[in-house]
């Protein structure tokens, strides 16, 4: 049985301390089976170059069914690499009839403007929207520590009908009160959806980062190096995070990026109450 359609924008809304995981298309049935958290919804990743966007069977798209068929919400990332318009509006009708209405856009990695359509998030935004008019809520990506231009073409992507920020991976407190503060500054007012991921050793924090080209302080390196090598979890110190960002500024949804690894997420959440 599907879910009633609902909007990210309704959804992060709902009182008290809310949470969403992000997927990759090779989680299993059972993974998600033995969930013992309920969170407001699920995002399911799309990686252009595995699939091609040969079809509407592709590892996305049934990973979404299956959320669907399970009475989730969903949140489905659409990257412009090796978009073409013919297989856009193919994609959009088949989501319409699945009763999904997120769309998370970005760029993509690696990203060739010779393989798609269209040259950029905002142009791909607009082509949505003219398409679909607002059924779709749309989410867009937001990198603390960016630039002033690149401040003002996140304020562009909203101006075109985005409606909602999804942060990068951060892990010091401070990273997310700028960022906040700079998006008010330049006349930003559209959610702001933290982004987290949970590591368990500097290994693991250290392949994040070069993934996603992300940074850290120096500072925090040594406290994770320091934990480690005092046998200390590593975990606490995003559990402190998410606690001080709760209290200080009123945060009370958290997207947690899991690497399908949701049940060290849970184990997380359960400590937050």
């Amino acid at each position: 049985m599907s879910s009633e359609r609902k909007k990210i924008t309704d959804l992060i809304n709902i009182p008290g301390f809310t949470f969403s995981f992000e997927l990759t298309p090779n989680i299993c049935e059972d993974e998600i089976n033995a969930l013992e958290m309920s969170p407001v919804f699920f995002s399911v990743t799309w990686h252009a170059k595995a699939h091609q966007c040969k079809n509407l069977e592709i590892d996305p798209l049934q990973t979404v069914r299956l959320l669907k068929s399970k009475g989730k919400n969903v949140l489905l990332h659409l990257t412009c690499d090796m978009l073409r318009m013919s297989y856009l509006d193919q994609l959009l009708i088949f989501l319409k009839e699945q009763d999904i209405c997120n769309l998370f856009v970005i760029l993509g990695d690696n990203y060739n403007p010779d393989t798609s359509d269209f040259k950029s998030t905002t142009e791909l935004i607009k082509y949505i929207r003219e398409k679909t008019g607002d059924y779709f809520c749309i989410g867009i990506a937001g990198f603390p520590d960016c630039s002033d231009e690149k401040l003002l073409q996140l304020k562009q992507k909203l101006e075109n009908g985005a409606d909602f920020i999804v942060t990068q991976a951060f892990f010091e407190p401070e990273v997310l009160k700028k960022f906040i503060e700079q998006c008010e500054n330049c006349g930003i007012k559209a959610p702001i959806l933290p982004g987290v991921f949970l590591f368990e050793n500097y290994d693991q924090l250290a392949k994040f980062l070069n993934m996603c080209k992300g940074k850290v302080s120096d500072n925090f390196v040594n406290i994770i190096k320091s934990k480690e090598q005092s046998g200390a979890p590593c975990s606490e110190v995003i559990k402190k995070m998410v606690q001080d960002l709760k209290e200080q500024i009123n945060i009370n949804h958290f997207h947690f990026f899991t690497m399908n690894k949701m049940q060290s997420v849970c184990n997380l959440i359960k400590q937050l109450g």
